[in-house]
């Protein structure tokens, strides 16, 4: 890059002037003692409110049908579950309702 010429910046030297003088003497708090503010205390982990239940995949997926069902009925026509669906949701529903 033989042909290549760096411009010239002009007037920059304006924008990086030091805010303060710069004096041979250090600011004057240095070695003076500062005020400095005590560490926010940090917040005290407690339990969670409410119960851990362990659930399968399948007993998620049926949570997670239901409360679709709950948000959006008008979409699915209501019909009643099939006896061994309607057996798995009573199971369902009484595990959930024994951590109570």
């Amino acid at each position: 890059m033989s042909g290549f010429r760096r411009a010239q910046l002009r007037g920059s030297d304006e924008l990086f002037q030091p805010t303060r003088p710069e004096t041979g003497e250090p600011p004057a708090t240095r070695g003076q003692d500062i005020a400095v503010p005590a560490p926010a205390p940090v917040p005290v982990r407690t339990a969670p409110e409410g119960r851990l239940v362990r659930l399968t995949d399948d007993e998620v997926r049926t949570l997670a049908e239901a409360v679709q069902g709950l948000k959006f009925p008008g979409h699915k026509p209501a019909t009643k579950p099939a006896v061994d669906e309607f057996e798995r949701l009573e199971e369902l529903r009484q595990k959930l309702l024994s951590v109570l």
